[in-house]
C-alpha cells in the first residue's frame, strides 16, 4: 500500500530512508522546477540550492505536523524559504545575472523555428518575472507556474489568502506592463 506524503514525512523524521527516498522521488521534479524559476535568473547554481533544499526537508521532517498542514504545502514552505534565504544571501548578490532556458521540457516534435520562438519567449518571460520583487514572484511563480491555489500558496508563504491574491494581482499588472512598455520600446527602434 502506498503511503502518504504526510506518512512519508512521518516516517522520514523517525528516521526511515526509504521514506525520504520516495519524498524525493515523488517531489524532486516539482522542487527542481520551483528552485530553477526562484533562482534561475540570479544565478546558474540552481542544481546546488535544489540538493540544499531537498536535504533542508529531510532535515526538517521532524518539524512536519500534519495538524498545521498537508505535506504538499510544508514541502513547497521549506522549498520556497530555501531560496529565498539563498536570494538574500552574500552569494546571491555578487553572482552575475543570466537567462537560463528550462531544458528539461520534453521533445514535443515541433520544428526548429517555433523551438527557438519559444525559446525565446520562455527567455523573455523568465527575464520579465525574475525583474519582480521576490514577495510577488515568489506567488505568481507558484501560481502560474506550479499551478497551486491560493489556500496553498497562502499556506506556503504564510500570508493571508487576500495578501496572495493582491500580490498576484499586482504581479501579474507589473508583468503586463513590463511586457508592454518593452514592446512598445522595441517598435520604435
Amino acid at each position: 500500500m502506498k503511503r502518504s506524503d504526510e506518512q512519508l514525512l512521518l516516517d522520514t523524521a523517525r528516521g526511515d530512508k526509504s521514506a525520504f527516498r520516495e519524498i524525493y522521488q515523488n517531489w524532486s521534479p516539482a522542487v527542481y522546477r520551483l528552485v530553477k524559476r526562484m533562482i534561475a535568473a540570479k544565478s546558474d547554481d540552481y542544481d546546488e540550492v535544489f540538493q540544499e533544499a531537498m536535504l533542508r526537508i529531510w532535515k526538517n521532517a521532524p518539524l512536519f505536523d500534519p495538524a498545521k498542514g498537508r505535506a504538499k504545502s510544508w514541502i513547497y514552505l521549506v522549498a520556497t524559504r530555501h531560496c529565498l534565504n539563498w536570494l538574500e544571501s552574500k552569494h546571491a548578490r555578487q553572482q552575475t545575472k543570466e537567462a537560463v532556458l528550462d531544458d528539461a521540457a520534453p521533445d514535443t516534435g515541433i520544428g526548429p523555428e517555433e523551438k527557438a520562438a519559444r525559446n525565446e519567449d520562455a527567455r523573455r518571460a523568465i527575464e520579465l518575472l525574475d525583474r519582480l520583487p521576490d514577495d510577488l514572484k515568489q506567488v505568481v511563480a507558484l501560481r502560474h507556474l506550479e499551478d497551486l491555489s491560493i489556500d496553498e500558496i497562502a499556506e506556503i508563504t504564510q500570508v493571508p489568502a487576500g495578501t496572495v491574491k493582491s500580490r498576484i494581482f499586482y504581479g501579474l499588472k507589473k508583468l503586463r506592463n513590463f511586457f508592454f512598455k518593452e514592446n512598445s520600446d522595441e517598435k520604435k527602434n
